[in-house]
């Protein structure tokens, strides 16, 4: 046991001599990632981030009871078990990385000056790419090849083209990249303990990062509400159809029992008498229908306000005046920090590769 203590403390002071013997390449490699670490942090493009802060309101305890007052006004009962869908805000992030969501903030008008006409973000971030894909490509491999390295190390799975006849499902190459894009500006975290979310988007113009922030902001209030509502508006849907339909009959007939009390003013008879009561009989029919279906539309009218939920800001998106990247004194500590790391692998894995050769070689 004793002999094993000191073979590691032997081993351990030889490794402690090896680096110390290459402190000056240890340092040289240092000294020349960290120099590659400034031209990176003064070539990399400057960012702005823009972000808005709220709360989303699951239900509406409150107006629930003053909805229910003046239902009970009109003769409407909400009733006390009505079913809701919900989306904690957990799910939020699956949202913005949904194909459904990032084909609509695509879609967003960006209004860049006043003199020009507006442009739609996808058209934005082509033009973009364009202009700046041999830069990129030659930076990927130069000054930023360690984190090339690293990721493919990391092996990020990518989103592989899923070719169906539905095309609300297939993914052409042109949209991967721009998902992708989007993936790398849009950054959403949720507070779980004090239930705020904070969706930010970081781009090199602020005026851009700004209108994408709210734009996504609008997208994903937006999402969560048709969901929220879903059931509510196709209950909505159908009762103002059927409403639509009766009233033709309503209106008919109303206009029928009218018109035929005006053609026989003066006259008094039996079969006057039978004819009239039957469209009278018709006609109260007809409209307690009516009159009920009115009460079921505005009940569906009060369903879909009270299920529609409230989103309360409390940061709102503002242009930013400072930028957010590139952390120059981060990149370059990093850098360092990769040719120390590199510098002393490099010499804990030459010395027994050293003494391997000298063993075959003798």
């Amino acid at each position: 046991m004793e002999n094993q203590l000191k073979e590691d403390e032997i081993d351990l002071i030889a490794l402690i001599k090896s680096l110390w013997i290459s402190k000056k390449f240890i340092i040289k490699l240092t000294a020349a990632f960290a120099a590659l670490g400034v031209v990176v942090a003064l070539l990399s493009p400057i960012k702005y981030t823009a972000s808005s802060t709220f709360i989303p309101q699951s239900s509406q305890a409150g107006s629930s009871s003053n909805l229910s007052g003046v239902a009970s006004l009109v003769g409407i009962s909400l009733g006390g078990n009505i079913s809701s869908n919900e989306i904690p805000p957990s799910l939020y992030p699956q949202i913005i990385q949904s194909t459904t969501y990032k084909r609509d903030l695509l879609k967003l008008p960006l209004k860049i000056s006043s003199e020009k006409p507006s442009v739609l973000l996808q058209d934005y971030m082509l033009q973009k790419n364009s202009s700046s894909d041999f830069l990129g490509t030659v930076k990927k491999y130069t000054i930023m090849l360690p984190f090339t390295i690293l990721s493919a190390i990391k092996g990020e799975e990518k989103n592989s083209n899923y070719n169906s006849s539905n095309s609300a499902m297939s993914v052409s190459l042109k949209e991967e990249g721009l998902f992708e894009n989007l993936t790398g500006i849009l950054k959403l975290s949720v507070n779980s303990k004090e239930r705020f979310v904070t969706l930010s988007a970081s781009m090199e113009d602020p005026l851009v990062s700004a209108i994408i922030a709210k734009g996504a902001q609008e997208i994903l209030q937006k999402n969560v509400i048709n969901y929220k509502i879903k059931s509510a508006s196709e209950q909505l849907e159908f009762n103002q159809k059927l409403l639509d339909f009766k009233k033709i009959e309503f209106d008919s007939l109303q206009n029928k029992l009218a018109l035929f009390k005006d053609s026989n003013l003066n006259i008094v008879g039996s079969r006057f008498q039978n004819k009239l009561s039957g469209l009278e009989s018709q006609f109260n029919i007809v409209n307690a229908v009516y009159q009920e279906l009115s009460k079921q539309l505005e009940q569906s009218k009060l369903q879909v306000s009270r299920d529609t939920p409230v989103f309360s800001v409390i940061k709102g998106v503002s242009i930013p005046n400072q930028r957010s990247a590139p952390k120059r004194s981060l990149t370059v500590v990093i850098y360092s920090f990769i040719g120390f790391i590199l510098g002393c692998g490099f010499v804990l894995i030459k010395t027994p590769f050293l003494q391997i050769i000298k063993e075959i070689k003798s």
